[in-house]
Formats: structure tokens, sequence, C-alpha cells
């Protein structure tokens, strides 16, 4: 059983173990559960809400690979079974002995065949991994994980059934998923997780989380409750896993090299040094050794149409994912549609560090769609403008950063097959991270939002609207000119 820490044993003080032990003297509940029929004691949670909305998803993820799935935190085997149902092999863990029994139990009296074991990833020390998992081996991971912070709970319900909804871990459970997840400790290089948790934990995105160590993630479901709290399902997995990356000295242009060249979709190419790189409007790319340059060719039968919208999409998830890694708060910004700004320390006006560029080529039937990232990881000579990460906390190379963007465009387009017939929730923009000041007609200006379109909506200090779509058109009081 996992080892538990000095702040884990506060749950077991004499008044909560008796309470503990009333509890266990109740009577189970009987509960009917889509097409089955469960066994639940007391401190074993029991099908709920959040339960629901991950078996909204397992139901629509077809069995693939050698079709074994392990269920972490099963409680009352409620998931485990439906997933048996639909053809996995599934195994099953819980810190819970109680649950571990349930598991077994209600997955006999349902006729299945599921192991279940004592243990999980817990608060602390994790025991023998190999008491609860066969590591590397699951093509599908399944966790609804305690995602309330300890901070939040008054009152203490039960240790073991604390265990299952309070996230006491130090660095937070889902951190310390996403770190055995990268190390290829629990699914297979090919394999996917479902992890159910909260939008955020703390100040920081989930998704973020998860993107910082590596993992590319995707938003499949949503639920919020009456209270505004919301909880997500969201998968994760690794990468691009079976598409080329390549590093290549000088090119002329990334974006033209794929656009040209024999790759696929998912492959991706990154250079040192770039001749002739083009950003929007057909503007030269200032090239510097400290600086990221690189593209990624996708499929364009996923993307029929590039849109400003789209464009602002992937640039508000790389300013997103920096800003989480950033030494403080309100230094990264999006200037619509497509440019990375850092905060200048002194100043506080913004500077150009990065941008994004999706270019498209046509032969005949043929199409070819790529997409271009350039990005200032240094900062060398002091040019006018031009802002660097280095600048804002965030100490990455250029190896680094590409693990940080492989991740982002894969979560964005990747085509994980077995997620086809799950429908994505769409990436929500942070407003937040857009810059508003704008002057546009002689009129001062704030950006309200991007339509569905990915044209800006702004409206003046007189109460105009206008939906723009030419930047050009735009002036942008707080930034500083290159």
């Amino acid at each position: 059983m996992p080892t538990l820490g000095q702040n884990d044993w506060n749950m077991f003080d004499e008044k909560k173990a008796f309470r503990e032990i009333e509890l266990l003297g109740g009577e189970a509940r009987e509960i009917h559960w889509k097409n089955f029929d469960l066994i639940v004691p007391h401190t074993v949670y029991p099908p709920r809400e959040d339960t629901d909305l991950l078996a909204s998803v397992l139901e629509k993820v077809t069995p693939f690979a050698k079709k074994r799935l392990l269920e972490i935190g099963s409680g009352s085997g409620a998931l485990s079974i439906l997933a048996a149902s639909i053809g996995w092999e599934v195994e099953a863990c819980d810190i819970n002995p109680f649950a571990v029994a349930a598991t077994r139990f209600n997955a006999l009296e349902n006729k299945f065949q599921i192991i279940s074991s004592e243990g999980g990833i817990g608060p602390t020390k994790d025991g023998r991994s190999s008491q609860w998992m066969k590591p590397g081996t699951y093509d599908l991971v399944m966790w609804n994980m305690p995602y309330i912070p300890a901070e939040e709970i008054e009152e203490y319900l039960g240790p073991l059934e604390d265990a299952a909804l309070v996230d006491t871990h130090p660095s937070g459970l889902l951190s310390k998923f996403a770190d055995m997840m990268r190390r290829f400790q629990i699914i297979s290089p090919t394999g996917l997780a479902l992890i159910l948790c909260r939008e955020n934990i703390g100040a920081l995105r989930t998704q973020d989380i998860l993107l910082a160590n590596g993992l590319a993630t995707r938003k499949v479901s949503k639920r919020t409750f009456d209270d505004d709290e919301t909880i997500q399902v969201l998968a994760a997995w690794h990468p691009f896993v079976k598409s080329k990356k390549q590093q290549m000295h000088t090119v002329p242009s990334t974006n033209s090299e794929m656009l040209e060249g024999s790759y696929k979709p998912g492959d991706s190419l990154r250079t040192r040094f770039q001749t002739g790189g083009k950003g929007r409007h057909g503007r030269t790319w200032d090239d510097h050794l400290d600086s990221f340059k690189g593209s990624w060719k996708l499929n364009p039968d996923r993307i029929p149409h590039i849109s400003s919208q789209l464009q602002c999409k992937v640039a508000l998830e790389i300013a997103s994912l920096l800003q989480s890694m950033a030494a403080e708060e309100d230094v990264l910004r999006v200037k619509w549609p497509n440019d990375l700004l850092v905060r200048d320390s002194k100043s506080k006006q913004w500077k150009k560090a990065g941008g994004i560029l999706f270019q498209s080529l046509s032969r005949g039937t043929e199409q070819s769609l790529v997409l271009g990232i350039g990005i200032n990881t240094k900062t060398t000579t002091d040019v006018q403008g031009r802002g660097s990460l280095e600048e804002i906390g965030v100490d990455l190379d250029n190896t680094e950063l590409f693990t940080l963007l492989d991740t982002i465009v894969s979560s964005l387009f990747e085509n994980k097959s077995n997620l086809m017939n799950v429908s994505s929730e769409s990436t929500e923009l942070n407003l937040d991270l857009l810059l508003r000041d704008c002057i546009y007609r002689n009129k001062e200006c704030t950006v309200r939002g991007v339509s569905d379109e990915g044209e800006l909506q702004i409206e003046s200090d007189k109460g105009e609207s206008f939906d723009i779509s030419d930047d050009l058109s735009l002036l942008w009081p707080h930034l500083q000119l290159q």
C-alpha cells in the first residue's frame, strides 16, 4: 500500500479513525448504473456526475493496439466494468482496500474478468509500482483523479473517502502522473490517457501542466455545475511518435523546405540558420542564432481554411504555456492575429518575441500545408522592439522549446485515430492574453474578442463596434516598433 507522509497521518487522528470505523459498519448501497448492478460499501466512491462524464468519453474510444486498459482509482469498479463490456482487457487499482474489494466483487457479479490491485499514485511515495500496474504496457489509462485541493476542504469526510476526492500531493497528483507518463512508466508510446480533472489547478491551466511535461493534450469533454465549478476530461498522449523530427544547419526557409520536400503530416523541421524566412505580409524574418525556427507539416484535409482565428488560437496556446513558465505574471501577450509579445521590464511596453505563420502550396490536386513558428529564446543585441523569452525569465534552449512547441502543435492538429469518435471541445481563446489597446481610424479602441471567422472585434471609447479583418489598419500604442 502507498506510504503515507506526515500530512496524511493528520487524516487519521483518533476522532476521524472512529468515524471511519462507524462508516464501515454501515450497510453497503445497491446502485444500478447504466446496465450494471453495483454494490458500493461506505467509504467507496460511487458513480456520480463526473463518472458519467468520463464514461461518455470512454464509450466512444474504440479499443486499439493490444486493448490493455488501466483504471487508476477504480472506486466501485463502474468504469472498469464498462470498459470490459466494450472490449478492453482491464486492470484496476485503488489505494482504498474496500474499493479494491468492491471492484473485484462487482466485476464478478456482472460476469467480467478484471484484475484489481491495491495501490496507485499517492500523495508522497507510491510504494512499489509493480504491485498495482505493469509499467509502460497500457494502451489506455483512465483516472477520475482527486481534483479538490486540500486547502478547500473544511471538514474531512473520512480518510478513505478523502483519498478519492482530495489532492494532497505536494506538487499535485496531475504533475506526478504527467511525469510518470512522460517517462513511459504508465502508457505505451502510442497509448492514450483520459484524465478527469479541474480546468485550473491554482493559477495554472491543467492543460499547461501536461504540456510542460512534453505531453500533447486535448480537452474532449467538460461539465459546469450550478456553482460555476467546471470539470473536464483531458486526453493526453506522446506527440507525433511516428513522425520524422529533423534538424538542419541552414535552409532558406523551414516553411518552404517542408512545402517542397517529401514530408508527411506530423513531420517537423528546425534549423540553426534561416537565410530567407518570411513573416506575414511578406516581411523578412530577422534571423540570428539565438532564435528558434521550425515548421510542422499538417493535414490540409483537417484544416480546409486558414483563418485569423486559427492563427490566433495557435499563438494564444503558445503564450499560455510560456506565461505559466515565466518568472512574473502578465509578461506575455498576443498581438492579433499571430505575434508573440513580451513586456519590457523598464518601459513596460511590449516587444515582439516571435510569431506563427501558416503557408500552403498547391500542385495540381495535391495540397500541402505547413505551420511555421519563430521565437527569440535569448537576448543577443539590444535591437529596438525585439524581445526574447530570456527577458521574462523563461530559460529554454532551442531543443527544449521545440519539445514544448511539438506538444502544442500535436494537441491542436494531430489526428489521433482513437479520438476520432470523440467530439473535441473547441479551444477557447484566452482574451486575457490578447493585446487589448489599439487605435482604429484615429479612435482609441479596446479589443473585445475574435469572431468565429477570425475577425478582431473592437470597441471605441464612444461605444462604436468594429470587426477588423486586416491588422494593417490598426495601431498599437503600447507596442515598441522594430
